[in-house]
């Protein structure tokens, strides 16, 4: 079985990967309404990535599992996107709260602080914070879809949560919203399973 790969450095990627991640380059400065197919691992993880690294104050993650890696690809364990995570807590006032719907993808008798994307930031060099929680499995009896928000404003939805197909939106600002506060609610029947600085309240 081969390792998983990155899809960094970007240069070194296949021509389609980067012809697709020059488009959502362009979408995201342009704040392109329209939605965009985001259904492949590589793109998942690269859309993640500009995320984090274009976020101003908020993202808000709603996944499955925190996978480190996912059809062949390093997904949460990427270290591009794990330094792109400690980039934005580094700044004033910024916010990354992730909801964990299933059991965090972490070896047995490990810890979830001992995932590589919350052992790779520096707490020491924290400005903003960052909350991982434990969905409450109600909220998703009749709710089929996992979501990213970033500033309430850029959304990422995925309708196939087994095979990551999903489609992303710049400019939607009502649905970013709407998104965002549905986290905050599911946010508040959650159980904390980790949280930075440790004074911030759950």
């Amino acid at each position: 079985m081969s390792e998983p790969r990155s899809i960094f450095p970007i240069d070194a990627a296949k021509e389609d990967e980067r012809l697709y991640f020059e488009m959502i380059d362009r979408a995201l400065e342009n704040k392109q309404r329209e939605s965009i197919s985001n259904g492949k691992p590589s793109h998942a993880v690269y859309l993640l990535h500009k995320f984090l690294s274009s976020a101003k104050n908020s993202l808000k993650i709603c996944t499955g599992r925190l996978s480190q890696e996912f059809d062949g690809f390093l997904a949460f364990a990427d270290p591009v996107l794990v330094n792109s995570a400690a980039q934005f807590l580094m700044r004033e006032n910024t916010s990354l709260s992730i909801i964990i719907v299933g059991d965090p993808d972490i070896p047995e008798g490990q810890k979830v602080h001992e995932h590589p994307l919350l052992k790779g930031l520096p707490s020491s060099q924290f400005k903003g914070s960052v909350k991982v929680f434990k969905g409450n499995p109600k909220d998703w009896d009749n709710f089929d879809y996992h979501f990213i928000v970033m500033d309430d404003e850029a959304v990422r939805v995925e309708y196939d949560t087994e095979k990551a197909k999903a489609f992303v939106n710049f400019g939607d600002a009502d649905l970013g919203q709407k998104l965002g506060e549905l986290f905050d609610l599911f946010e508040q029947r959650s159980r904390v399973l980790f949280q930075l600085p440790k004074s911030v309240a759950s």
